[in-house]
């Protein structure tokens, strides 16, 4: 991490120490893994959608957030100026239904063995699979030491 690229420093709530401390005795867990599916139906312009993704990252101070530990008194939220946002693409409008159903399944299960480091913002991807010339399958995955049920329904709003 570079120091010209830190934004901010804050102390964890004691929800995000929980969930912090949680996620580090069991990394393996998943337990504050989330993932969100949802289809878009109607001629997606993917760039446009991916920049809105983006944007919303770099608007908001949280989507930056990695935490640190080692060597501190108590964990802190090191808020990153820059932190870019990883996107999967993948086109499977030539595959049947049942191997596209299959290839995301797949995806969004290595996905979440794959999990995330608390220190590499951001603690969030999507991934976008192109399942016809107007239907996209959208997988968000994020940390839950970034979003509660109420902020995620804001941001997807």
């Amino acid at each position: 991490m570079s120091r010209t690229n830190i934004e901010n420093i804050y102390p964890l709530s004691p929800m995000q120490q929980g969930m912090l401390f949680d996620t580090l005795y069991a990394p393996a867990s998943g337990v504050y893994f989330v993932q969100i599916a949802w289809t878009l139906r109607g001629g997606l312009d993917v760039p446009a959608f991916v920049r809105a993704f983006r944007d919303v990252v770099d608007r908001h101070a949280i989507l930056r957030t990695g935490f640190a530990w080692e060597r501190l008194e108590r964990p802190m939220q090191i808020v990153r100026k820059k932190a870019t946002l990883p996107v999967h693409e993948e086109d499977l409008r030539g595959a049947p239904a049942e191997e596209q159903a299959r290839r995301i399944a797949r995806y969004a299960q290595e996905d979440r063995a794959r999990g995330f480091d608390p220190t590499k913002p951001p603690l969030m991807r999507i991934a976008l699979f192109r399942l016809s010339d107007d239907t996209v399958r959208v997988l968000w995955a994020r940390h839950h030491l970034l979003l509660d049920g109420w902020s995620t329904r804001i941001l997807v709003r």
